[in-house]
């Protein structure tokens, strides 16, 4: 069977794996949208190919499948940026060892250049095979973005009406003068000033623990991320049915004289282990407060992140299972979600949320 892969300039991505959910999940993931937007083709017997103006994913049949795809792949083009192995979560460390044994016997891949993704709970630890957090994964494709950028061997054609390349060091260069937004919305409890607080690195916001609301009036702290000036505005509870009209519009009023001229990003903040009623239309409240196209730029915000790890379960796993009403707005707000743990120093989560604040930048075209 005759078919080409051309790579150009973006970025080869192989995904390997037994679980074709898992694999799917990861280029979700990475590129903070849904697939279903995303270019796709077919090829050989089961192998589809995603990509957009950056990357492309390569997404494999299952290990466990007899058909030979992958060992075809690698023979006609052994080249890909990357090859990431996904495992499931509870995954047997001999099992693994076992998958990349096979998998070099096949291809004849280096196993140093299979790298296993472990799932979104697994902390950092000795493996006895190469492995990337999800963190690490985007970090890598980072460096690989700037390396492709800074090649002098890069043919890629630049005029002032093409669109930059969503490349590392070249983002940092365009937003170094660059302020952002990022609006803090949701019901009162539900931890915005915490998360706040999280992305500035300092405790700016009031958080304690309280039966009425702690914050009633927008404020607003700057801090540097990434070289992007990011101005954090936290907000009273605008959506609580019980509050006055008047009050409402104050706050709504207060917020927007707050967000000036800049680039907006709204992050709706949400107990993971809590969806209320209230919530169940917070998205037409937000879209008759700022606007239709309002769930063009939100970011969903979890927090309580330690819930799901004394449950033992994963992101993914809590969104596959959630109630419809908040899987319908999560799909609204297509599918970008990360996870909090307000208690963690870890910076991993802050670097998550604003990777996906740079996709919601760059699909709204804001930056370009």
């Amino acid at each position: 069977m005759l078919f080409l892969i051309i790579f150009t300039d973006k970025i080869s991505v192989m995904i390997l794996g037994n679980v074709k959910s898992l694999k799917k999940a990861l280029i979700t993931n990475i590129l903070g949208k849904d697939l279903s937007v995303l270019t796709k083709r077919k090829i050989l017997k089961n192998t589809e190919i995603y990509d957009d103006d950056t990357f492309e994913f390569t997404c494999t049949p299952d290990l466990n499948t007899t058909c030979d795809d992958i060992r075809e792949l690698f023979s006609k083009n052994p080249n890909f940026d990357l090859c990431l192995l996904v495992v499931e979560d509870g995954f047997s460390t001999g099992n693994v060892q076992k998958q990349i044994k096979d998998l070099n016997k096949k291809t004849g891949k280096p196993r140093e250049e299979l790298t296993v993704v472990l799932p979104l709970r697994y902390k950092f630890t000795e493996y006895p095979f190469k492995f990337y957090t999800l963190e690490q994964v985007f970090s890598k494709l980072s460096k690989l973005l700037k390396d492709k950028q800074l090649n002098p061997t890069n043919k890629r054609k630049r005029s002032a009406d093409t669109a930059e390349p969503q490349d590392g060091s070249k983002k940092k260069e365009k937003l170094t003068s660059t302020k952002v937004n990022l609006v803090l919305l949701g019901l009162a409890g539900t931890g915005k000033s915490a998360s706040g607080n999280t992305i500035l690195g300092k405790k700016h916001f009031v958080s304690r623990p309280s039966s009425n609301p702690v914050t009633t009036e927008c404020q607003v702290e700057e801090t540097e991320i990434n070289d992007l000036h990011v101005r954090v505005i936290d907000t009273p509870d605008m959506f609580d049915d019980d509050t006055e009209p008047s009050v409402r519009d104050k706050h709504v009023k207060r917020c927007k004289e707050l967000c000036e001229s800049e680039l907006c990003v709204y992050v709706l903040v949400m107990h993971v282990s809590r969806f209320t009623d209230g919530e169940r239309d917070i998205l037409e409240k937000l879209e008759n407060t700022f606007g239709t196209k309002v769930k063009e730029q939100t970011v969903i915000l979890f927090t309580r992140g330690e819930n799901l790890e004394e449950a033992e379960m994963t992101l993914e796993g809590f969104l596959h299972s959630c109630q419809p009403g908040l899987k319908e707005i999560i799909e609204k707000c297509n599918n970008r979600c990360v996870l909090f743990e307000n208690r963690s120093s870890s910076s991993d989560q802050v670097e998550k949320l604003m990777n996906t604040v740079s996709v919601v930048l760059k699909k709204t075209a804001k930056i370009q």
